[in-house]
C-alpha cells in the first residue's frame, strides 16, 4: 500500500456512524488542530530507550499492564485470533499481522490503539446484540482518535526504525478503518439518546466516500514518508507486492482509451471551463490501477493508491458532481469492488455506483456502462 505521493488532506471522525472531514491548508500536511490538540501522551515516542530493537522481543512495561483492563485484552486476543486475517495479503504476512506487529504495538500506544480500533470494529460487525454492537461501535471510535493523534506528520522525517514501522503498521489499519466504521451504518439498531437532536437526514453514500477518500490520501502521504526505511526492517514484506492471482480478462485498455476520448471530447467543447489536466492524471493513474487489477494482483496491495495519486481539484470536481468526474470515479468502484468479501470493505462499490448512476443524466449514463457491467449492480431506468 506504499505510494508516491503526499496527500494533503485531512480528517475528524464524528460521533454519530458518519465521517466528516475537515479541510486544513493544501500547502502544509499537518494534522488539523482538532488531532494535534488530543492528549501529548498518545504520540508515538514514548520513551527515551533506543526503539530499533527488535520488536520480537519487546516487553510490556509494568505501568501499561496495569493500565491494560479487560476490554483491551478481548481485543487484542481478538485480533491476535480472527481479525489479523482481514488485513493480510497472503500467507506471508500472517506471521507479520499476528506475531510482529501486535508486539511492536507494545512499545508504541497509538499503534495498539489501532489494532484494538479495527478490532473493536470487526467484533460490532459480527454482533447480533444490538447494544454489544454500539458498545463496540463507541470503543472503536475511542481508539481510533488515540490512533490518530499518535500520527505526527511533521516529525515522521525524524523517527527510529521501528517508530517508522509502527506508522507504517498503523497507517494501513486506519486506512481500512473509515471504510468499516461506515458499513456500520444501521441507526435504527443504535440504542436511543434522550438528548439527541432530531436529525437533518444522513449523509449521502458518495459524501461519506468523499470523507474517506481525503482520509486515506493524507494516511498514504504518512505512509510514502516512511516507506523507505520500513523497507529496511522487520515490515519490509509489507512494502513489496503480493502473491499474483490467476489473471483476468484484460478491458481496461479499451475502457481508459474511451475515457481518453471523452476528455478530448469535453476540452473541444469547453476548451476554458474544462479540467483537461486534471482528468488526464486521473485517467492515467487509473489505467494503473486497472491493469494491475487485471494482471492478478492482490487488490489490497494497490486499491488505494488511486486515491492518493489523483489530483487534489479532482476530489473537488467529484464534490461538485461533475458528471465526468463521477464517470471517471464509477470506473475505480470496479476495484475496490474486488475487495468486496471483505468484511469492512463489503458493498462499498456498487453502493457508490449505484449513487453515480442516479445522479447522472441520460447523456452521461451510457459511459458507465462497463462499472455497471463488471460490478454486476442494478441501475433502474431513466
Amino acid at each position: 500500500m506504499a505510494t508516491s505521493c503526499a496527500p494533503r488532506q485531512s480528517f475528524q471522525p464524528q460521533a454519530r456512524l458518519s465521517v466528516s472531514s475537515s479541510a486544513s491548508s493544501r500547502s502544509s500536511p499537518s494534522l488539523p488542530p482538532t488531532m494535534t490538540e488530543l492528549d501529548p501522551q498518545t504520540s508515538l515516542r514514548l520513551s527515551d530507550e533506543d526503539d530499533d530493537s527488535d520488536p520480537m522481543q519487546a516487553s510490556l512495561p509494568a505501568e501499561m499492564e496495569e493500565a491494560l483492563h479487560l476490554q483491551d485484552l478481548e481485543l487484542m486476543m481478538h485480533w491476535c485470533t480472527t481479525t489479523y486475517r482481514s488485513v493480510m495479503r497472503d500467507r506471508l504476512d500472517k506471521p507479520l499481522w499476528q506475531t510482529v506487529i501486535p508486539r511492536l504495538s507494545l512499545r508504541h500506544a497509538p499503534l495498539r490503539h489501532g489494532l484494538l480500533a479495527l478490532s473493536a470494529l470487526h467484533l460490532a460487525a459480527t454482533s447480533m446484540s444490538p447494544d454489544r454492537k454500539w458498545t463496540y461501535v463507541v470503543t472503536a471510535r475511542e481508539h481510533q482518535t488515540e490512533a490518530l493523534a499518535g500520527i505526527q506528520s511533521a516529525e515522521l522525517y525524524d523517527l527510529t526504525t521501528a517508530e517508522c514501522s509502527a506508522v507504517f503498521a498503523l497507517c494501513i489499519l486506519m486506512t481500512i478503518f473509515p471504510f468499516a466504521y461506515c458499513q456500520i451504518n444501521n441507526v435504527e439498531d443504535e440504542p436511543p439518546h434522550d438528548d439527541d437532536e432530531e436529525d437533518d437526514g444522513q449523509s449521502s453514500i458518495l459524501d461519506e466516500f468523499i470523507e474517506v477518500f481525503q482520509l486515506t490520501r493524507w494516511l498514504l502521504g504518512a505512509m510514502n514518508a516512511v516507506t523507505d526505511r520500513v523497507a529496511a526492517s522487520d515490515l519490509a514484506p509489507l512494502t513489496t507486492p503480493a502473491e499474483a492471482r490467476p489473471t483476468m480478462p484484460d478491458m481496461s485498455r479499451l475502457v481508459v482509451q474511451a475515457l481518453q476520448r471523452q476528455n478530448e471530447l469535453e476540452t473541444a467543447r469547453e476548451p476554458a471551463q474544462h479540467e483537461t489536466a486534471v482528468f488526464e492524471s486521473a485517467i492515467h493513474h487509473l489505467s494503473d490501477s486497472l491493469e494491475t487489477l487485471m494482471k492478478g494482483a492482490e487488490p489490497k496491495t494497490f486499491a488505494f493508491c488511486w486515491i492518493s495519486n489523483v489530483p487534489a481539484a479532482f476530489v473537488d470536481l467529484v464534490e461538485q458532481r461533475q458528471p465526468f468526474a463521477l464517470v471517471v470515479l464509477a470506473h475505480y468502484t470496479v476495484i475496490i469492488h474486488h475487495l468486496r468479501d471483505s468484511w469492512w470493505m463489503g458493498d462499498w462499490g456498487t453502493r457508490v455506483l449505484r449513487e453515480i448512476g442516479d445522479a447522472l443524466g441520460p447523456d452521461w449514463r451510457p459511459l458507465i456502462n462497463w462499472p455497471v457491467d463488471a460490478t454486476g449492480c442494478f441501475l433502474p431506468e431513466i
